[in-house]
């Protein structure tokens, strides 16, 4: 029975990292000044880090946002012109950067202040939280600092309004419409009008208890904002054109789940008829029955994890959708995951090109367009042991007394006074 005790004991140090979730407790028992100090500190230096990322030579990205902004102020229509492929939201935020810029320069700064904001948005829930640490790992992690500063692509928006929307889904009661839910699904919504990262939450969140109309809500509610966002670009634009961009557009990356299990040679036909779409979402949907009793935001943080483990494309830019809870749920799985992630976009000639990196980089990740196969099972045995580590006391971190406390006192609150929808 004792041998069995130290096992057990070395599992959970070594392999559940409870360890990190005791020092992150004791990083949250600070006192507040010492803890926004800190925040402070970091923010200084992973803003000056992303603004020396946006002074290195731009991608693919940032050249479609100088075109579908000039096209849109010429009067043209970028997703004709240019294959611009998300919702106006994007595209307006670029407009109007591109009329208050005077060069190329100037408009990828802007953008970039636009980043550093978002990721500040991102690490102050997490301290209100309760998760301190994390948010000190998020603004200087590598991974956040590569795609907020150097590729500027808007999965952080995304992540940050669902996060958001999920702080005032918890300040509402199960049994009833409130106000922070209209609130909550509105957010939720502008985030699936971003980017469609979340776009199985609501099914997620129609997993919950609660009443029915609460559930139907969350379940309705977003898809419907996502869908009047997307009608709004028929105005100006193309309908057709619109569609086509926005709902059939073929990403230019390959499962993961296929490259890791199914054989090299009948992996192309499983990708050309559907089989990563079909593969991800028989997977990514049912696992929101394993974190229906989670708190709303903690929710969220698992879906941004799971997400991108059954991903059916991967990109540079999707390695920043799980980077806040990778930081609060650390463990071996997702170490690995994140020190490989790190070395890539560190080292990669095309992102940060960091010194001694970019030498051990190239020996040890392959080319971008097999970034998901190299890192998928890192991935999933983090989000493997992330899963058992519910169960396993000490093992999981939960949010902070005083921000459960807040959540409870809204929620109370609530009660008393229900919004009539």
């Amino acid at each position: 029975m004792r041998t069995k005790s130290k096992k057990s004991d070395v599992l959970d140090r070594f392999v559940f990292f409870s360890w990190w979730v005791r020092l992150e407790t004791r990083v949250a028992r600070w006192p507040a000044r010492q803890r926004w100090a800190l925040f402070s500190a970091a923010l200084a230096v992973g803003a000056l880090a992303r603004l020396w990322a946006q002074t290195l030579p731009g991608n693919w990205d940032f050249g479609q946002w100088n075109s579908v902004s000039s096209s849109a102020l010429a009067g043209l229509d970028p997703y004709e012109v240019n294959g611009y492929n998300y919702t106006p939201i994007w595209l307006g935020i670029l407009t109007v950067f591109k009329v208050l810029s005077t060069d190329e320069a100037s408009f990828r700064l802007l953008i970039g202040f636009l980043m550093i904001a978002i990721d500040t948005w991102i690490a102050w829930m997490l301290v209100r939280r309760g998760y301190a640490l994390a948010a000190y790992v998020f603004l200087l992690s590598p991974i956040a600092i590569s795609i907020s500063g150097h590729h500027q692509q808007i999965d952080g928006l995304d992540v940050a309004l669902a996060l958001a929307a999920l702080l005032l889904m918890g300040k509402g009661t199960s049994e009833r419409i409130t106000r922070y839910d209209i609130q909550a699904v509105v957010l939720l919504g502008l985030s699936l009008s971003v980017k469609q990262v979340f776009l199985v939450l609501p099914l997620w969140l129609a997993m919950r208890s609660g009443s029915i109309q609460r559930r139907l809500l969350y379940l309705v509610g977003p898809p419907t904002i996502f869908l009047v966002m997307l009608a709004s670009a028929f105005i100006p634009y193309s309908p057709t054109a619109v569609i086509d961009a926005v709902l059939f557009h073929e990403s230019t990356n390959v499962p993961p789940m296929v490259l890791a299990f199914v054989p090299h040679q009948l992996a192309p036909w499983v990708i050309e008829n559907g089989g990563g779409q079909i593969l991800s979402l028989l997977f990514l949907i049912p696992a929101g029955y394993l974190f229906r009793h989670l708190r709303p935001f903690e929710a969220g943080l698992a879906y941004s994890i799971t997400a991108l483990v059954f991903a059916w494309a991967v990109a540079n830019q999707y390695l920043v959708i799980p980077m806040a809870a990778v930081a609060i749920f650390l463990n071996l799985g997702l170490l690995i995951w994140f020190a490989m992630a790190s070395l890539y976009l560190g080292g990669a000639p095309d992102t940060l090109n960091l010194p001694v990196l970019n030498a051990i980089q190239p020996h040890v990740m392959l080319e971008w367009q097999w970034l998901g196969r190299d890192l998928f099972p890192y991935l999933l045995i983090g989000w493997i042991i992330f899963v058992l580590a519910r169960s396993r006391p000490g093992c999981f971190m939960q949010p902070s007394p005083e921000a459960v406390a807040r959540e409870d006192a809204h929620q109370r609150a609530s009660q008393q006074t229900p919004a009539r929808v």
